[in-house]
Formats: structure tokens, sequence, C-alpha cells
């Protein structure tokens, strides 16, 4: 074979290899295991999208196959391996809670955090650059600093701040062990630096909501602060209530309470998220390892200000707050 025509096939052969592993895979209909506490719309109408976008057709090449690990720590362990038994392409995971039970479930098959703490810090990855395992995905909290943000918006709203109740409620499958822990430690560092006293009840049932709200007012609290755990989405128009009643400000850092009437939220935003993950599927789904694919943060957090309850609370919104607000809802 001379040169000219060994090129020839050379180049004829790397143009056709592509070509052939497509082929092989025409036809198949990946199916997407989505391990959540409940059903997220919000998260997952953009995870299609972002798919669709890449070029995947739901129905036609992907399917989503959904198992809810409610509320209580049972429920993810037992999600987790009915996905692992169907032997599913991918998990895609939101809460740490839920990525632990399918990484517990399964070492083979991939799992793509669509929302995760501290991945590294709980052991669900080796490090951030390179996961090591069959978990990647989006870390929210890592080295965003992100509850110290909080602090510092509230103080920005309220100069004379210096007291700021809090309604923590990380529970699993919400979050993992340690976590709470970690993002709350954050919390106090911040409010230490500015010499505002934190008074903290935990909310790991949604009886224990109550007995938390009647304490506060004995704090006498200038602000409170509402994590945003399921707990507190399932008694968000009772905790909205109360704070209206007590004239007190509000801060969470999950847009899942903003429809019951929060007056701030500082959070990753969920499209974006889901969008990221569809990212991480589509490599996967193409033949990369979950191993090398480095963990993402959020490009930004989004700003949310919701004037009408600042109103009713005869409260004025700083401008300088009002420029960096993503949203204001008036």
């Amino acid at each position: 074979m001379n040169r000219r025509a060994f090129l020839s096939a050379m180049t004829g052969s790397l143009l056709t290899a592509p070509l052939a592993a497509e082929a092989q895979q025409a036809g198949k209909v990946y199916r997407i295991g989505v391990l959540s506490s409940r059903r997220t719309p919000t998260y997952m109408t953009p995870f299609a999208e972002g798919l669709r976008e890449l070029g995947w057709a739901e129905g036609r090449d992907f399917t989503l196959e959904y198992r809810f690990s409610g509320d209580t720590p049972e429920g993810a362990p037992t999600a987790a391996r009915e996905l692992a038994t169907q032997k599913v392409d991918v998990i895609v995971t939101i809460a740490t809670g839920n990525a632990v039970a399918a990484m517990r479930a399964t070492t083979e098959i991939p799992i793509v955090m669509l929302a995760s703490g501290y991945p590294v810090e709980v052991g669900l990855v080796k490090s951030y650059a390179r996961p090591g395992g069959n978990v990647t995905g989006n870390s929210i909290y890592a080295g965003t600093e992100l509850f110290g943000k909080h602090v510092e918006i509230l103080k920005t709203l309220l100069p004379r701040m210096r007291r700021l109740a809090v309604l923590w409620g990380w529970v699993p499958p919400f979050a993992y062990v340690g976590e709470g822990e970690l993002a709350l430690d954050e919390l106090k560092r911040a409010a230490n630096a500015v010499d505002v006293g934190l008074h903290v009840r935990e909310t790991h049932r949604v009886e224990d909501v109550e007995s938390a709200l009647e304490a506060i007012p004995r704090t006498h609290a200038d602000a409170l602060y509402v994590s945003g755990s399921p707990v507190h989405q399932r008694t968000a128009t009772r905790i909205m209530e109360f704070a209206r009643r007590q004239r007190l400000p509000t801060m969470t850092d999950s847009p899942a309470l903003f429809p019951a009437g929060i007056m701030i939220t500082y959070s990753a935003n969920p499209a974006t998220l889901a969008r990221q993950a569809a990212a991480f599927v589509d490599r996967i789904l193409r033949g990369a390892r979950p191993a090398e694919l480095p963990i993402e943060r959020p490009p930004k957090f989004d700003l949310v200000i919701n004037l009408k309850t600042a109103k009713t609370l005869g409260l004025r919104i700083p401008q300088s707050l009002l420029q960096r607000a993503d949203q204001v809802i008036e």
C-alpha cells in the first residue's frame, strides 16, 4: 500500500470509528434513575430540558425512573436499592443523604449529584478535582461560604441586628451525618464575626416546628433564619404566619420556601444546577468516567427579595441590596 492509500485508509478509519460507536448505541433507550425525597419539578423539568438541548429526546433516547425516599432516614436506602437492582444506566440524586444511599447501593452505576452539600467531607468523593469513584456532580455549599453570606445580607438589611433566631432542619435523607454541623458552624462563625448571637432551634420533625416557634419570642430576636429542609417546606405557611405576627424579617437558603412569602432568599438557582447535572449525565452516557469528572459548584447564587413581605413589616430595603438582587417581587 502506498503512502497516499495508507493515509486515506487511516483517515477513513478515524472518521468511521466514532460513527461505529454511535451506531452501536443506535436505538438504545437509556434509563436514568432519579432519587429524591419527593417530586421536584423545579429541578427535573430543567434537567430534562438540559438533556434535550444536548441532543437527547425523552422517550426516544432516555426515560426517567423515579424513586422517592420521603422524609425518613429509612426511605433512602430502600429506594436506592430498587434503582440499583433495576440496573439503570445512571442515578441522579437530590440531597446528600440520597447520594450516600445510592453510593452504598452500588459501586458500579454512575451517580450524578444534582444537589449536594459537602461530598468530600462526608466521604462521597475523594476530592473535588478527582472524585475517584462512581460519584460526581454538584456541591452547593463546600467552599462557597454561603451561610456567611446570609449573615452579611441580614446585617446589611438590619445594621443593628444583635440576635438571630434560627430554625435548623438538617435531617436525613435531606442531609447526611455531620453536614448540618458543618453548615451551622459556618453560620455561627459569620454571626460571631459581627457580634450577632444565634438562638438555634433544631427541627427534626414537623411536630418540632410549633414548639420552636413558641420559644422564639423569648429570645428577642431581630430576624428569623429558616434552613431549607423538607420539614420547613412542609410547614412554610405556618412559619411565615408566625414571622408576620412577630414582625420578624425572614431569610432562607432555599427557593422552595419563597412561595410562602419569605422575605429574602439567597441560594443556588435550581435550573442552573439541573442543567449542570444534565451535562454530567450527557458526558457519562457518551463514555466519560465519573471518577475523572471534577465536582462543580454553582457559578453564582441568586438574591431574591420580596418587597411585598418587607412592606407588611414596615421595613425599607436598602438600595445597596436592591441593586444586588437578581429578582425583586413587588
